[in-house]
C-alpha cells in the first residue's frame, strides 16, 4: 500500500487569468462562453477543453499536465453545479475518483495506489469529511474503519489484519481516543486491553499472553505508566499505529486554478 500522501497543488482558482485562447472559443453577446473552449497557459500548453453553454461547464473536460498528458477528466452536469471527477498520476493510472456538488466534495471519493488498487474510501458532505471512511492493505482487504464527523474523528475505529482479523478496537472523540481499547492477536485471542482519557492510557491496563493467561498488570494515570518495568505495548508503537493510516488527498479541478470558469 503506498501510504505517502498524494499532495494537493498550489491553487490559483477563480483568478481569471488572461490564457491564450485558440478559436472557436466563442462567447455570445452577454459575454457568456457558448460552444467548445480550449484553454491554454501562456507557453500554449493546454490547460482544458470542454463546451460551454451559457458560461456553464457540460459534458467531458479533460484537464492536462504540461506534458500534455491529462490529469483529470471530469462530467458536468446540472448546469455545471455536479461534477464526477476522474484524476491520473503522468503515467496515466488512476489516482481518485469522486463527485462534486456545488464545487465541494460530496459522497464518497476513492484513492488508488500506483498500482491501481483502491488506497483508501472516504465519505464527504458539503465539502467535509463525514462518516465511515477506510483504509485497505495492497490486497483489498480493509486495513482501517474510522468514523468521522463534520471533518473530525468521532466515533468507532477498528483496524485489522490482513485476513480480516480484528486488530484494535476504540474509538475517538474530537480526534482523541477515549474510553475502553482492545489490541488483538491475529488469532482473535485479546493481546491487551484498557481505557484511554484525552488520549492518554489511564487506570489499569492488562497484557495477555496467546493463550489468555495475562502476563501484566500495569497501572497508569494520564499516560504514565506507574510501573518501573517497560511497558509491553511501548508509546512509540501506539504513536506509529496512530500515524500509520492517513487521509489521502489528490488534485482538485476546483482547487488547481484548471476549473472552466
Amino acid at each position: 500500500m503506498r501510504l505517502k500522501t498524494i499532495l494537493i497543488l498550489t491553487s490559483f482558482l477563480f483568478t481569471g487569468l488572461a490564457y491564450a485562447q485558440d478559436a472557436p472559443n466563442k462567447t455570445d453577446a452577454s459575454g457568456k462562453k457558448q460552444g467548445h473552449w480550449t484553454k491554454y497557459d501562456d507557453q500554449h500548453k493546454k490547460i482544458y477543453d470542454g463546451n460551454f453553454v451559457d458560461d456553464n461547464p457540460v459534458g467531458t473536460f479533460t484537464y492536462y499536465y504540461n506534458t500534455g498528458i491529462p490529469w483529470a477528466v471530469t462530467v458536468f452536469s446540472q448546469k455545471g453545479k455536479v461534477a464526477r471527477t476522474k484524476t491520473y498520476d503522468a503515467g496515466g493510472k488512476i489516482t481518485g475518483e469522486g463527485k462534486y456538488i456545488g464545487q465541494k466534495k460530496d459522497s464518497t471519493w476513492k484513492f488508488y495506489n500506483d498500482e491501481g488498487k483502491i488506497l483508501s474510501e472516504e465519505i464527504y458532505v458539503n465539502g467535509v469529511k463525514n462518516g465511515n471512511c477506510k483504509v485497505y492493505y495492497h490486497t483489498g482487504d480493509v486495513a482501517e474503519e474510522k468514523m468521522w464527523k463534520n471533518g473530525v474523528p468521532n466515533g468507532p475505529w477498528k483496524k485489522y489484519f490482513q485476513g480480516g482479523q480484528l486488530k484494535y478496537l476504540g474509538q475517538t472523540i474530537n480526534d482523541k481516543v477515549e474510553g475502553k481499547v482492545t489490541f488483538y492477536y491475529p488469532s482473535g485471542q485479546i493481546e491487551a486491553q484498557g481505557i484511554y482519557k484525552a488520549d492518554l492510557k489511564d487506570g489499569e491496563w492488562k497484557y495477555y499472553e496467546e493463550d489468555g493467561k495475562v502476563k501484566r498488570i500495569d497501572k497508569f494515570i494520564r499516560g504514565i505508566n506507574q510501573n518501573p518495568d517497560k511497558d509491553v505495548i511501548p508509546k512509540a508503537k501506539l504513536e506509529k499505529q496512530k500515524r500509520e493510516h492517513q487521509e489521502f488527498e489528490i488534485k482538485d479541478p476546483y482547487r488547481e486554478g484548471y476549473t472552466p470558469r
